[in-house]
This record gives structure tokens, C-alpha cells and sequence, in this order.
């Protein structure tokens, strides 16, 4: 893989970096504990509410291994390691990368586990 690639993939990984980091920003307020009081919200509203809590806090867990994901993607490609599999040590295909470049496994790897 030539450096204008790698360049591109750090680009595409800090710009998702950002993204996530937004929207992470935003949504912390859906993870907020439900009120339990009657009198404020009524009981349909409040297990409405609860669910869309559990959906928030999910989500927030998946941001945040996205996240760690991102993290290490950057540093291999501080450490020069970006595009091999931590498993096998041979190439990842460039396609694989580019659907998610913050893959750490070959396909064949990959499908092993």
C-alpha cells in the first residue's frame, strides 16, 4: 500500500473519529435515567421512554467500541503496521479496508473466528 493510500485511509478514520465524537456529544441526554414519577409521565410514555433509553445506551456502547476501533486503526498507522492482519501478518486487501479501515484481520482470518 502506497502512502497517498494510507493518507487517504487516516483521513477517512479522523473525519469518522469526529463524526462519532459528535454525535456522542449530542446523544448523551436519550441516556439519561427515566423519572419515575406518576404524577410528571404517564406509564405507556414512561416504558416508551425507557425503551429509547436501553436503544441509547446500546448505541452509545457501539459508538464508543467504534471508537477504540478508530483509535487503534490510527495507530498502526503511527507504527507503520496499518493493512496487516494481527493475526497472520500477511496483507489485508485494500477492498476489505475500504469498507471499514479499521479492520484488524484478513478475510480468511476473519471468517476463522
Amino acid at each position: 500500500m502506497d502512502e497517498m493510500q494510507i493518507n487517504s485511509f487516516k483521513q477517512r478514520l479522523l473525519q469518522l473519529q469526529a463524526d462519532l465524537m459528535s454525535l456522542s456529544d449530542t446523544s448523551n441526554d436519550a441516556a439519561k435515567t427515566v423519572g419515575l414519577d406518576q404524577s410528571a409521565i404517564g406509564r405507556l410514555s414512561r416504558m416508551d421512554a425507557m425503551r429509547a433509553q436501553g436503544m441509547a445506551i446500546e448505541t452509545k456502547g457501539r459508538r464508543e467500541h467504534q471508537l477504540l476501533s478508530i483509535k487503534g486503526a490510527l495507530g498502526r498507522i503511527a507504527d507503520g503496521d496499518f493493512g496487516v492482519c494481527l493475526t497472520c501478518d500477511e496483507d489485508i486487501d485494500i477492498r476489505r479496508l475500504d469498507v471499514d479501515p479499521s479492520y484488524t484481520q484478513c478475510i480468511l482470518c476473519a471468517d476463522k473466528e
